[in-house]
């Protein structure tokens, strides 16, 4: 869908030109539907996700009017109160690489060359939000263990090189399920299963 909208901005400023006025109504439009694009990608996410865990630990599907309206919840939420992880990349980098993105395309001589800062832009507000696919998967599996009743979950880390220190320390911990820290960074590879 990301690609459409990009493909689109793109026919709609060559007919236009790339001016000033054009590019920055077009970016806006574009970015504003990447945004819903994605709004839309990580509720069916949080819905599969929490519908595989609650049928494996209820063995039937959850309700639909109650999981409706909590990933509703959580999706307000997700933007309103991001992670710390990536509070300062999502909101302070996106918005200065968007703008960054106006000016260049602005500036730069060439359509071509406007075009491949306009798609240089659109590849890292998609990575932005590509970062976030961690989160809201966790998030809604963490919630399916809540909803089921579980008290307790144990860290599981992947076991490879890759995992850092951090990780590696705290692979294997039980927590209380209130009491889940958050994830140390990003592409944290950590999972959870119910403890006793």
């Amino acid at each position: 869908m990301t690609q459409k909208r990009l493909d689109k901005a793109k026919r709609k400023l060559n007919l236009l030109d790339f001016d000033e006025l054009n590019v920055l109504q077009e970016t806006e439009t574009l970015y504003s539907g990447i945004e819903e694009d994605c709004k839309t990608a990580f509720r069916a996410l949080y819905i599969a996700r929490y519908e595989e865990l609650w049928m494996y630990l209820k063995d039937k599907k959850p309700d639909e009017d109650m999981l409706d309206d909590l990933v509703d919840m959580y999706l307000a939420g997700l933007f309103d109160e991001p992670h710390p992880v990536t509070h300062y990349a999502f909101d302070t980098e996106t918005i200065r690489k968007r703008d960054k993105a106006k000016e260049a395309i602005i500036s730069v001589p060439t359509k071509l060359q406007k075009q491949i800062e306009l798609d240089k832009s659109v590849r890292y507000m998609v990575q932005q939000y590509g970062w976030y696919t961690d989160f809201v998967s966790q998030d809604a599996e963490i919630q399916a263990y809540k909803d089921a009743g579980v008290k307790k979950l144990k860290r599981h880390e992947m076991n490879d090189d890759r995992v850092c220190a951090t990780c590696r320390a705290a692979n294997g911990k039980i927590y209380e399920i209130n009491k889940i820290p958050p994830l140390d960074h990003l592409r944290c590879r950590r999972w959870f299963t119910a403890a006793k």
